[in-house]
């Protein structure tokens, strides 16, 4: 929002916010550190796997680490939030970032901050990304931290419509048009119920549906597959030549991300 200076207005970032990058005396969290507030929900028996970027980069993609976005059943969301609220010497709340607009539903989430720690995690329900979150659809990183198994991950991406990060998981991966029929379920429709919740909830809370970009209109999974994983190719660029990369963050005969021990990952 812009505050006038002088008779000028003057615009300041919210990427330099407090709630987005912390305090100017916060320390980087350890791998230690995160595995730590994880146990808080795995001690207590509520399943939990990060999604959106951090399960992205997980999995190779080259995406920007933000907040820790933490996926919980919808029967034990209030577990889990009360979980971390009772740990008020290691979480504080906070506020909904600063960098989502006014329709971004993930702002109607519990969101909080590790005391002392330019480290922010973000609550939601599986519903939210309509993923399963459960223990059979979770994996272990090397580094211990939860994650929704490929699979899984790759088919909740498909259903929701969310084209940019499939794409990413596509190319952190190299995944092929085979390798999705033969894990994903490509022979019905995408679900398009999900979308006409999705553009409600974005309404009741003031946002516009129109800039979602999703379609109530039947689809087919196959078709959304396989156009994803074609362009794979023209994702790379001038800069990725083809006789090198794979994919735009996969090396040709790279190893599977999932199979090197990542710092926080």
């Amino acid at each position: 929002m812009p505050e006038i200076l002088g008779g000028k207005p003057t615009f300041h970032s919210c990427i330099l916010d407090e709630d987005v990058v912390g305090l100017s005396s916060d320390t980087s969290p350890s791998h230690e550190d995160v595995v730590r507030i994880i146990a808080i929900l795995e001690d207590a028996g509520v399943p939990c796997c990060f999604i959106e970027e951090y399960a992205l980069i997980y999995y190779g993609s080259g995406r920007k680490q933000n907040d820790r976005v933490l996926c919980v059943p919808d029967d034990q969301h209030k577990k889990a939030t009360d979980l971390f609220t009772l740990h008020d010497t290691l979480l504080t709340p906070s506020r909904p970032s600063p960098m989502g607009g006014v329709g971004n539903l993930l702002r109607t989430f519990p969101r909080f901050k590790v005391v002392g720690q330019r480290d922010f995690w973000v609550i939601v329900t599986a519903s939210y990304c309509n993923l399963p979150c459960k223990t059979a659809d979770i994996v272990k990183s090397l580094g211990g931290l939860p994650y929704p198994k490929l699979s899984v991950y790759a088919q909740s991406l498909l259903d929701t419509q969310n084209g940019t990060d499939l794409e990413e998981l596509i190319d952190g991966m190299d995944l092929s048009e085979e390798w999705g029929e033969k894990n994903l379920e490509l022979d019905v429709d995408i679900d398009v119920e999900w979308a006409r919740r999705r553009k409600d909830a974005v309404q009741a809370i003031g946002g516009n549906p129109a800039y979602l970009g999703l379609s109530t209109n039947p689809k087919q999974r196959r078709v959304a597959w396989q156009a994803s994983v074609r362009r794979k190719k023209a994702r790379m660029g001038l800069k990725k030549p083809a006789e090198l990369y794979a994919t735009r963050w996969r090396r040709h005969e790279s190893q599977d991300p999932t199979c090197i021990r990542r710092n926080l990952i």
